[in-house]
């Protein structure tokens, strides 16, 4: 899987096949529902959307759409990489049910089929990847929901963010990203990592990373929001400080744009805990836009999950767990 890791700067660019009418796209009110490796994506599209708009986007990752949601009659986006998540087309039954538009985002399965029989639009991503090694694609395809609606330029913003990644990468294995990953997941090993986000960008990497360790490392990893931390979870490393320094790694995942008391919270967070946790401090390179720190860091997280993968003896491949809880639900 290191090897598709190295692909997402080419995803970026890679042409999706679309529906005829889909820059026919608009909503003053939107509902995104994905999980998983899918879902993110939606997670990605309300970054971008507030960057620029005002408008009302709603991410959901669970059943069914809310009563409260139906009121407001949002147009809805759904994906699914496979096009056959569960949670997923229980919302898209919803939508027809209640007659609102919508439009989907998957490599092909139901919600493809549902799209053609309902006449809705649709983008298609390439089949033959796990979800979440997708992100390049999805990610791809929510740029260009958002600039439709928008008039937004953030497909090219993308795409000069594949180049950036494709430069960072072009030692491969001898690239300095990669060496960064390496040292991360060295520093980790059999430890639990808690990582700490403080703007909408690092909370969202600070997801990602944690959902990566999950599924490539089978490795448990938690995630924390700067300043909320410092309201309640600042305390939880004081009743077992041996445990605490040899069981976990606390991973900041900062930004440059940070509210200022945000990044003076950090830095106090490391001088308080210092002794009793390890702490690695991370922060991209690049000096560039949002969409491009972004991938940066989802890049390295790529990386360090895979790493670490290896670090752990475990498979990336093997989601054998996910799959056997998906047929015990359909008995």
């Amino acid at each position: 899987m290191v090897n598709v890791a190295f692909e997402l700067g080419k995803q970026t660019k890679e042409e999706l096949e679309c529906s005829k009418n889909i820059d026919s796209i608009q909503y003053d009110s939107l509902l995104v529902m994905g999980m998983g490796g899918s879902g993110v994506s939606g997670d990605v599209l309300s970054l971008l959307s507030n960057e620029v708009s005002s408008k009302n986007v709603t991410v959901r990752k669970s059943y069914s759409v809310p009563k409260k949601l139906l009121e407001l009659k949002p147009f809805c986006l759904f994906i699914s990489y496979s096009g056959n998540t569960e949670e997923t087309i229980s919302g898209l039954e919803d939508a027809i049910k209640n007659n609102l538009d919508w439009a989907v985002i998957s490599s092909g399965g139901k919600l493809i089929e549902l799209a053609l029989e309902h006449d809705k639009e649709y983008i298609k991503i390439p089949k033959g990847l796990q979800p979440r090694a997708a992100f390049g694609y999805l990610t791809q395809a929510v740029c260009k929901i958002v600039d439709i609606t928008e008039g937004t330029d953030f497909l090219k913003e993308l795409s000069e963010a594949g180049d950036y990644l494709n430069e960072i990468l072009k030692e491969e294995e001898d690239s300095e990203i990669f060496i960064e990953a390496k040292n991360i997941a060295s520093q980790v090993n059999k430890k639990t990592c808690v990582i700490y986000g403080g703007t909408e960008m690092s909370e969202l990497v600070a997801s990602r990373w944690k959902t990566q360790i999950n599924e490539n490392a089978k490795s448990k990893a938690f995630v924390g929001s700067m300043p909320e931390v410092h309201h309640n979870e600042i305390l939880s490393w004081d009743a077992d400080l041996k445990g605490s320094k040899s069981n976990f790694v606390l991973i900041f995942l900062r930004d440059d744009v940070e509210n200022p008391q945000i990044a003076k919270r950090f830095n106090l967070t490391k001088k308080l805990l210092g002794e009793k946790v390890n702490i690695i401090n991370i922060k991209p390179k690049s000096k560039g836009s949002t969409l491009i720190k972004l991938m940066e860091l989802v890049l390295l997280g790529d990386l360090f999950s895979l790493s670490l993968a290896d670090e752990l003896k475990m498979v990336p491949e093997d989601i054998q767990g996910i799959e056997t809880l998906k047929k015990l639900l359909e008995d």
